[in-house]
């Protein structure tokens, strides 16, 4: 064997052994990265269970998309009323009224009238909505940072 040949047998078995070794280490981080994103949500779980405003509405999907995309809209400071809300849920117009009644009952939104067309109602957070939800996106912000690390 000349060698060139055990060079080149040297330099496959090394190759298979580093292969080797990074696949066990992709395995090894999957599973890391798994854990971590459980650990994510769990504690998306406690923090929601352990706050009144947000386990209520998180309750529904209807009610949390609802919720999300008035703090959306006031975050952007546009102007969102009841038919955009029932365009975006995908909800009876029943069931939106029926979930907008309830959210503004518990004093999680409030309504204002539209200065250019008095005929349309606004739907704005409360501040108190807008606190909570602020500080679930620091928690959330705090818990991606960890989970990339």
């Amino acid at each position: 064997m000349s060698n060139m040949d055990m060079v080149e047998k040297v330099i496959k078995r090394n190759f298979k052994t580093y292969n080797s070794n990074l696949l066990e280490l992709d395995k090894k981080i999957k599973k890391i990265a798994t854990i971590k994103m459980l650990n994510f949500i769990m504690s998306y779980l406690s923090y929601r269970d352990d706050n009144k405003m947000l386990k209520y509405v998180s309750r529904n999907i209807s009610i949390w998309k609802m919720c999300v995309i008035v703090f959306e809209s006031y975050i952007k400071q546009e102007k969102i009323n009841e038919k955009d809300i029932i365009k975006n849920i995908q909800c009876s117009v029943m069931t939106t009224n029926t979930y907008l009644k309830e959210l503004l009952e518990i004093g999680i939104i409030y309504q204002e009238q539209d200065q250019s067309d008095k005929r349309k109602k606004n739907i704005l957070p409360t501040q108190s909505f807008i606190n909570e939800m602020n500080l679930f996106i620091e928690h959330l912000n705090k818990k991606v940072d960890e989970v990339n690390y």
